[in-house]
């Protein structure tokens, strides 16, 4: 293990430090300005991709030729309105969700959730050694109940007896303990969620395994863009079941080997599919679509490094595929 060596540089060294290095800045006291309210590090994710490759494997620490900061920024820049693009759309997809899965489950008992034997077996069943998943989950739900300071659920705390009611219950799980409870749902449960989403298997039923892994995926790309990672040019690590789309006209592209599921392309056309399930008329794959094909070029950046792959402006979602703009 190797010890960490490099010194503390202030604002205008960094500035000096790029420049040794090639990159090419124009206005040095607002690149200053920017390396001390954006991060050198955090802008670093996004100039790797400029710097020059070494011997053909991995890259060195200077850049190519003609490279700018403005480009790095713009780059950036285009990576913060995507992520928040998509906080926009998880929104409204989680808030679905969260209530066809209290609809679906509260039909068993208004606190159908309190009560294994409406759940999976899998979702409840213990080792005797270790807490069952269900155990996990309802201990940080009920933590969550407890330190709630909701109009709602201080409510049914002093007029009832503290239980909230599954429909209820739903309103404060974060989007990862919503997808926990989906995927503990009674196979039954998942594929009728999955069914009226549009989410179907070759048969043409709803398809709950497909659905329990794309707002896996869904949750794990929220995490990203709620806590400001860079999401351009991310390996992701949950990704889309390739055999879940191909029962799914419209997705069904997603399958073809060009395709790559670590990349955040095919993300987006789950997201947008969903969004179109859902009812709203909303120009989100539009946004999408003129943020990416703009903003990636300009700054010099090819949209296949987001998984893009060729002749995907034809394939809807995001392209013009199916009759769209």
């Amino acid at each position: 293990m190797t010890a960490y060596t490099k010194p503390h540089l202030a604002f205008a060294d960094q500035v000096g430090l790029l420049k040794s290095r090639g990159l090419i800045i124009d206005d040095e006291t607002e690149a200053e300005r920017l390396l001390g309210v954006i991060g050198y590090y955090r802008l670093s994710g996004y100039w790797y991709s400029f710097r020059r490759r070494s011997d053909g494997v991995g890259r060195d620490d200077h850049f190519v030729e003609g490279t700018t900061f403005r480009q790095v920024v713009r780059l950036y820049d285009a990576d913060r309105r995507l992520k928040l693009q998509l906080l926009d759309a998880l929104e409204r997809i989680e808030i679905a969700v969260r209530v066809m899965i209290g609809f679906t489950l509260g039909r068993r008992g208004a606190y159908a959730h309190l009560d294994s034997r409406n759940l999976d077996g899998r979702f409840t069943r213990s080792d005797g050694r270790q807490p069952s998943t269900y155990d996990r989950w309802l201990r940080k739900v009920l933590t969550a109940q407890a330190r709630s300071s909701e109009d709602f659920v201080l409510h049914f705390q002093h007029k009832y007896d503290g239980r909230l009611p599954v429909w209820v219950i739903t309103e404060i799980l974060d989007f990862g303990a919503m997808s926990y409870l989906f995927q503990g749902l009674q196979s039954a449960d998942r594929n009728e969620i999955a069914a009226r989403l549009g989410v179907l298997d070759r048969r043409g039923d709803g398809n709950g395994t497909a659905l329990a892994n794309w707002l896996r995926v869904l949750n794990y790309v929220r995490n990203v863009c709620a806590h400001h990672s860079r999401l351009w040019n991310r390996n992701l690590a949950d990704q889309l079941a390739p055999s879940h789309l191909r029962s799914i006209p419209d997705l069904r592209h997603l399958t073809q080997p060009e395709v790559s599921h670590a990349r955040i392309y095919s993300t987006l056309c789950v997201v947008a599919f969903l969004l179109s399930r859902l009812g709203h008329e909303s120009h989100w794959p539009e946004q999408i679509r003129d943020l990416i094909s703009t903003e990636i070029p300009a700054c010099g950046r090819e949209l296949r490094e987001l998984g893009f792959p060729a002749g995907w402006a034809g394939e809807w979602p995001l392209g013009v595929g199916r009759g769209g703009s």
